[in-house]
């Protein structure tokens, strides 16, 4: 309990809780700022965040099965499912039954995917710049690892 107590004006129950100093607030807001952002430059390439984030995903980690993308992507099942079979049929993703067992899709990313995504990079890249400002690689990467950790936490539980 020390640790809560310590940690306690970031809590809202707290008497000392301020919004402004909340982590979580501003979360949501960057968040919420960055999808807009990408939505609106994705748009105007004729596609949407789940699709840049499903290209960028293989991109790093080549052939995914269905199930590995929801799990990366923080996504349900279900909704992944519908997003893959959009992209197959848009030519972006190649499909295939897994060839050690037959309940697992697996996703590769298509020619036409990879051009997609090399679209999308350029189109987006002056988010993440005018994002990061001034921000030191040293500083962003302390950042990543504090979300990293306050992720872990949460899915601990």
């Amino acid at each position: 309990m020390p640790r809560a107590k310590k940690n306690s004006r970031f809590l809202p129950t707290s008497e000392n809780f301020r919004y402004e100093e909340f982590p979580f607030y501003w979360l949501a807001r960057v968040n919420a700022i960055y999808t807009q952002q990408m939505e609106q430059i994705l748009k105007k390439l004729g596609t949407d965040v789940p699709t840049r984030r499903v290209l960028h995903l293989l991109k790093n980690h080549g052939t995914l099965s269905v199930s590995e993308i929801s799990t990366h992507a923080i996504i349900k099942l279900s909704t992944i499912t519908r997003i893959v079979q959009r992209m197959r049929d848009e030519g972006l993703v190649h499909t295939a039954t897994n060839p050690d067992d037959a309940r697992i899709t697996d996703v590769a990313m298509t020619p036409k995917g990879e051009t997609l995504l090399a679209e999308i990079q350029q189109a987006t890249s002056k988010i993440f710049v005018r994002g990061y400002g001034d921000l030191s690689e040293a500083r962003l990467m302390r950042i990543s690892q504090d979300l990293e950790e306050i992720f872990n936490n949460l899915a601990d539980h």
